[in-house]
């Protein structure tokens, strides 16, 4: 063996050295790899065994793999193969442990006699059937009900939160205690989540309490009696003697052996007791004298027959020592009867016999005991009545209907008169010599009549039965919300209704509950046969008693809604016209999202409209009309929820344009402005780069934002201006006054102010000089008035050269501005002329107001007189 092993770990050397060498790694850096297999070769013979596993506790429904090494006498591991085998459960060959029961399990591998082993220890599994273990009890004693749960190898551990019920009445959860009130059986019955399990629970008398003796032991002088005493636990309840173990008797006279037969000797009452360990029980026991050794009770009549209702003399037939035979009337006292009642009359006692069958008499002579066995018959009819067995009409049950007569004493018996059915159901009555059957199907008013003549008394009898039947077992229950769609937020009334086989309608039932598998028998009991939805979706509903089942299905879809939710949180912008749509979804009290349906927003309609998208359920859409920014408000239910959105201009469907001045003449400057309309009358911003101007009365500049300056040339009635943007065309017609000159230095205005500036210059030059010659002593007032004259001149002159052409003020760039207020200086007129052609409208000059009358610079820096009228009008002043 040590030579095939020496052989072996050559071979596995030699082997390494060349895969090593093929695959190019150096033999001497695999030292590690080769200590492994050097050890397993240079092994002894395995000496041990050592089992091992990833885990030493696992439950009986889990699998674990073990592993086994082989040591050799210096802890070398060897090879060598190994046999598996465990005290409880199974396991492979490869060492795959199955378990079975749950508890320490020892796992052992075995090589060549050598055993190694572990011990682990496995616990029930997932609970799969209940077992009730308390099974047991005793009156009056409190019981611990419990049960264990059994996993698929029926491995118990104790159950938790089980329901208990006794005889149908819950009697608590988990493992309650419980007190039987008296001695039987009673059904135990457990649940938990789907599982249930019914026992028998069988309740007995207590420990051991004492011996009871029966009353009025008596035995004759030399005779015998067998005395069995009661066995009584503390709270009273008997027991089979056999419980107490071997009794021993003492007796005050006579004798007794141990199984309880007494002979007694002298007459008299003589204690007896019997005792069994610390069980003890006493009583007395009467010897008769022997004098009076036989004596029998008998009924003094021929007639063999004992009738009801008719009365008999007793006495007793008492033979002495003597052997002398007579009859004898004990005391009335001294005899009991079964049946009937008795009388004393004249030293004479009387039986008068009752309930028919066989009864039993009885005497007590001198202490002697006697007893007679005796039939009683029914006496003579007085009446007869129609008696149902069972007591109550059952649908799908058969009853019967007998017509028994009554004697004085009230024994009843069948006779065999006619019955006959005045109301119910013909094809569920069958009548009979007697009686009558009837199976009953609906609930229904039952009447039979029935008929017999006596013919010992020729006397005919007339009974009546009248009954409502009542509903059979059930059958099958109806329960409401098949097929419905509910609502999360609304409670669904189950309505259960129950029914036999014959759809007769039955009381209400306790039913057991499941909602999609799960009990819910609490939940819908507590909301009063009501289930309540929380998520949506379908959902099926199924109820149960006494193994009838009914089952519904319906759908839950969101409820009332309390939040809503778009798409669009963060606002949205739309184009005026153009439907864009947003996605808006609700939430309901539980959570549950669903498309809105049933939006509504309290959004102007001038300002925009919200209407349902084509495209399903949840998707709208909003069309804005005039143009801003707006509050959308949504409202759904009680939700309310808002959104911000902006709403631009749509595509223009119309241009508009429109001339400043009213009086145009020839070289005049004029604005045009032109802005787009969408369908909205929203205004559109025309821009320079698909707009064209084309003017018949001179040409056009863009300035900016929708605003050209228009150089007006040419005079003539009818002038226009046309303005085409993006295939829109606008025009405008004017007329144009022709001025002096042709307009080369302005309007008519202007050239009329030049003349009269040109004259009153010469004019006074002229009175200059002839002041000067005539009068050189007015000297200063003359320049006075020449100084005001100059001024004038000048300001008329910086009036007319204004109108006239713009280098006039830029050549005056540190005078007093028209307006005689401030400096207009050509760094605040290039200033002006700008924010006038960002805005399109002209700047108020220093000391005018914006928008009153006074001097205005425009885009191109010219400075120009306007009027403001009251309407406001704008005139350019002359």
């Amino acid at each position: 063996m040590r030579t095939l092993s020496n052989l072996r770990t050559c071979m596995l050397s030699i082997l390494c050295i060349v895969l090593f060498t093929f695959h190019g790694v150096n033999p001497a850096i695999t030292n590690s790899s080769l200590d492994e297999a050097q050890l397993l070769a240079r092994a002894g013979a395995p000496v041990r065994v050592e089992v091992m596993a990833e885990m030493t506790s696992l439950s009986a429904d889990e699998v674990t793999m073990f592993t086994a090494e082989l040591y050799d006498s210096v802890n070398n591991l060897a090879t060598g193969e190994v046999s598996w085998s465990c005290s409880n459960g199974s396991i492979s060959s490869d060492g795959m442990f199955y378990p079975w029961s749950s508890g320490t399990i020892t796992i052992e591998a075995s090589h060549n006699g050598l055993v190694g082993s572990l011990n682990i220890t496995v616990t029930s599994g997932v609970g799969q059937s209940l077992e009730i273990t308390s099974l047991n009890a005793h009156t009056l004693v409190p019981v611990s009900l419990s049960s264990n749960l059994l996993d698929a190898r029926n491995n118990p551990q104790l159950a938790q939160n089980v329901v208990w019920t006794v005889d149908g009445v819950y009697v608590g959860v988990g493992t309650p205690s419980w007190t039987p009130q008296d001695v039987g059986t009673y059904i135990l019955r457990a649940r938990l989540h789907q599982m249930e399990h019914t026992a028998t629970l069988v309740v007995t008398a207590g420990n051991p309490y004492e011996f009871v003796f029966d009353e009025g032991l008596q035995v004759r002088s030399g005779h015998s009696l067998f005395i069995t005493p009661h066995l009584l636990d503390i709270n009273g309840f008997e027991m089979n003697i056999t419980e107490a173990g071997n009794r021993i008797w003492t007796v005050e006279n006579g004798s007794i052996i141990p199984s309880g037969w007494f002979t007694g000797s002298h007459p008299g009452y003589w204690n007896i007791s019997v005792s069994a360990g610390e069980i003890t029980g006493f009583g007395k026991i009467r010897v008769v004298p022997a004098d009076a050794a036989l004596s029998q009770i008998v009924v003094l009549s021929e007639d063999p027959k004992f009738t009801a209702g008719t009365s008999y003399e007793l006495a007793a037939m008492r033979t002495d020592s003597q052997g002398y035979t007579g009859t004898i009337t004990p005391p009335l006292a001294n005899f009991t009867v079964t049946s009937g009642g008795l009388s004393s009359m004249n030293d004479a006692v009387y039986w008068t016999p009752g309930a028919m069958g066989m009864h039993q008499l009885r005497v007590v002579d001198d202490g002697v005991i006697s007893t007679l066995d005796v039939e009683v018959l029914h006496g003579k009819a007085i009446g007869t009545s129609l008696q149902l067995t069972p007591a109550t009409l059952v649908a799908g049950e058969q009853s019967s209907v007998i017509f028994n007569a009554i004697d004085v004493v009230g024994n009843q018996w069948m006779v065999n008169g006619s019955l006959t059915m005045v109301n119910g159901n013909n094809s569920q009555f069958i009548a009979y010599n007697g009686y009558a059957t009837i199976t009953p199907q609906q609930m229904m008013t039952w009447r039979v009549e029935g008929s017999w003549f006596d013919l010992t008394t020729d006397t005919r009898f007339e009974s009546v039965f009248q009954m409502q039947s009542q509903p059979g077992r059930l059958a099958f229950i109806q329960l409401n919300g098949e097929g419905e769609i509910l609502p999360s937020d609304t409670a669904l009334s189950l309505n259960p209704l129950f029914f036999d086989g014959y759809s007769n309608s039955l009381e209400e039932i306790g039913l057991n509950w499941t909602v999609d598998g799960s009990d819910a028998t609490v939940e819908i009991l507590l909301s009063g046969l009501h289930w309540i939805p929380t998520e949506v979706g379908g959902h099926e509903i199924r109820a149960n008693a006494d193994g009838v089942f009914a089952t519904i299905r319906l759908t839950v879809v969101t409820g009332e809604a309390r939040n809503l939710i778009t798409d669009v949180e963060d606002g949205l912008t739309v184009q005026a016209g153009v439907a864009s749509e947003l996605f808006i979804q609700s939430i309901d009290a539980h959570g549950n999202l669903a498309p809105s349906t049933n939006v509504t927003t309290t959004l102007d309609t001038q300002y925009g409209t919200l209407q349902a998208s084509s495209s399903g359920n949840g998707y709208w859409d909003l069309v804005g009309q005039t143009a801003g920014t707006y509050t959308l408000q949504l409202v759904q239910d009680g939700a309310i929820h808002n959104i911000q959105f902006i709403v631009e201009p749509g595509d223009a469907v119309r241009l508009v344009s429109s001339i400043e001045g009213q009086n145009i003449a020839q070289g005049d400057t004029v604005l045009l402005r032109a802005h787009g309309v969408d369908i909205f009358d929203n205004i559109i911003t025309v821009d320079d780069k698909n707009s064209t101007v084309k003017c018949t009365s001179g040409s056009a500049e863009y300035v900016t934002s929708g605003t050209w300056e228009l150089d007006v040339s040419a005079s003539g009635n009818d002038r226009s201006c046309n303005v085409i943007w993006n295939k829109l065309i606008s025009q405008n017609y004017f007329d144009v006054e022709a001025v002096l000159l042709g307009g080369a230095v302005g309007s008519t205005n202007t050239a009329m102010g030049l003349g009269i500036f040109l004259l009153t210059l010469i004019l006074a030059t002229l009175v200059v000089l002839v002041r000067r010659a005539n009068q050189q002593d007015e000297d200063l007032i003359e320049d006075e008035f020449e100084d005001e004259d100059e001024y004038e001149i000048e300001t008329q002159n910086e009036f007319t050269e204004g109108e006239l052409q713009n280098d006039t003020l830029s050549s005056t760039q540190n005078e007093t501005d028209a307006s005689g207020s401030g400096i207009l200086t050509d760094e605040l007129r290039a200033s002006l002329a700008q924010q006038a052609s960002e805005v399109g409208v002209m700047q108020a000059a220093p000391g005018t107001e914006q928008g009153s009358s006074g001097w205005y610079v425009d885009v191109s820096s010219e400075v120009q007189y306007w009027n403001v009228g009251a309407d406001g009008s704008w005139t350019r002043g002359e």
